[in-house]
């Protein structure tokens, strides 16, 4: 028991967990700074959602392609780019019937 807990809480997982907290993190400030130009107040939390998946997503294609190592100031450029580009996307792809740009379709009630 005592080797799984020392597997558990050992310096690969620490560094998994600061990776996994700085995606959040440059995912939810993608998010939200997209949603602010037209005040979206209440699509910035998809969008902060989405920023993380293209953060995440952004940074292990750049560590595929052997451009960037993990913990490097190049795998956070390219999570923030992939933070951003997902984020962009997703709010371009889904159009509310008004013409305004919103994150995620409204329910039809």
């Amino acid at each position: 028991m005592w080797a799984t807990f020392d597997e558990a809480f050992s310096a690969s997982a620490l560094f998994a967990c600061v990776q996994f907290i700085t995606f959040l993190a440059i995912g939810a400030m993608v998010g939200w700074l997209l949603s602010r130009p037209r005040r979206w107040a209440s699509w910035s939390s998809a969008l902060s959602m989405i920023g993380v998946c293209g953060a995440w997503t952004g940074a292990e294609f750049a560590h595929l392609i052997g451009q960037a190592e993990h913990g490097s100031a190049d795998e956070l450029a390219a999570a923030a780019i992939g933070a951003l580009g997902l984020a962009y996307a997703w709010r371009r792809l889904h159009p509310s019937e008004t013409g305004e740009d919103i994150a995620i379709h409204q329910s039809h009630a």
